[in-house]
């Protein structure tokens, strides 16, 4: 059983503690709203690992949470506590997670296999 008033865990790289520091004192959800809102970002990294670029396909679903955590987890965080962690709207923080991804491969794109 879950005691009472349990902070859910946010697994946040180092570098993003400020961030994430900063977006939980601004949006102050209730516990009800960030037990959600991390549910909402888990199951939505899980969706888009599903339907990840095929530049990541050797990646397994933990190293892509990995490579989301370090390179969005703060965006990602806030946007699923804008959407009050709404399972309804896990398309969009989808499609915000696809655009983060977007983004690092546009920066660091993954060497070219050998053939």
């Amino acid at each position: 059983m879950t005691p009472r008033n349990a902070i859910p865990v946010i697994d946040t790289p180092e570098h993003h503690f400020g961030a994430m520091f900063l977006i939980l004192l601004t949006r102050a959800p209730d516990d009800a709203t960030l037990e959600a809102a991390v549910r909402l970002a888990d199951n939505a990294a899980i969706a888009s690992w599903a339907l990840r670029p095929d530049a990541l396909v050797t990646l397994t679903a933990e190293q892509y949470r990995q490579l989301l955590d370090y390179a969005a987890a703060p965006q990602v965080l806030d946007l699923a506590l804008y959407l009050g962690g709404d399972r309804k709207q896990i398309r969009a923080l989808m499609d915000h997670i696809a655009q983060h991804v977007d983004d690092v491969l546009a920066h660091y794109p993954p060497p070219a296999r050998q053939g």
